[in-house]
């Protein structure tokens, strides 16, 4: 009940704290704090809490396999929506995140593997990611829907119960894949995206994709550090590291 109690009292946080971290210093700087693993990072520590410290560990090449997914939803989102509304260009970039986590579910890679792929996949993205249309006009919505953050804060906190309940059905491979589906990633993009428009949807997004890798590098050392430290330590040396890489990524991208 305790860790019930604690998932619907951060979700919200988390959500809100992204919400209006982007809002006031920019979709980039937005889209990095929202790559953090604000949501994965806690999925994985329920994972450990309610089904153990080996299951958590297990889930985690799933994990990647989901980051390299999530990378995928990025890229057709930020394409498709030069062209199409949100709705459209959600779905089939849902459909994008499923083939690529069906298909690299099926190759059976390593832990090794698959933090190679997920890191390759995300400078080859970044290499080619959509740019902004120069001389687009922003689009500004008159008036942000009244009950905005709110309901970003429901979506988040529904998927994260949701998974953390389906965990033992779903075991840890699958339960994995789905701790990075892009749900914090939809919300910010939908929004920015109906509100702004489709310049600043790919400017959000391409902030996450910088993110990623020290997203990335934070899940591939719990396979490690949950051996021999404590979760606390576990994830504020991992996290020290993520931001470290974060920093750098900033400058490179």
């Amino acid at each position: 009940m305790n860790t019930l109690y604690f998932k619907l009292a951060m979700m919200p946080m988390v959500i809100g704290m992204i919400t209006l971290v982007s809002r006031k210093w920019g979709n980039k700087i937005g889209g990095i704090i929202g790559s953090m693993p604000w949501v994965a990072g806690p999925i994985l520590v329920f994972f450990i809490v309610e089904q153990g410290t080996a299951f958590g560990i297990r889930a985690i090449p799933g994990i990647l396999t989901g980051v390299v997914s999530l990378v995928g939803f990025c890229y057709c989102y930020a394409f498709l929506s030069k062209y199409l509304t949100w709705l459209p260009t959600l779905f089939i970039s849902y459909g994008a995140f499923v083939a690529a986590a069906l298909l690299l579910d099926s190759l059976h890679l390593s832990l090794w593997s698959i933090y190679g792929v997920a890191v390759l996949s995300i400078v080859a993205a970044l290499r080619y990611f959509p740019l902004p249309v120069a001389g687009t006009p922003p689009l500004e919505r008159a008036k942000t829907p009244k009950f905005d953050i709110p309901f970003r804060m429901l979506v988040a906190t529904l998927f994260v119960l949701a998974i953390t309940a389906l965990a033992k059905g779903l075991g840890p491979t699958w339960s994995g894949i789905l701790t990075p589906f892009p749900i914090i990633t939809s919300i910010l993009a939908i929004f920015t995206h109906y509100l702004q428009g489709s310049n600043a949807t790919i400017t959000i997004l391409r902030g996450i994709m910088i993110g990623l890798v020290g997203f990335t590098t934070f899940l591939f050392l719990q396979a490690f550090f949950l051996r021999e430290f404590s979760i606390p330590i576990s994830f504020l040396l991992a996290f020290v590291v993520n931001g470290l890489i974060n920093a750098v990524a900033i400058r490179v991208w």
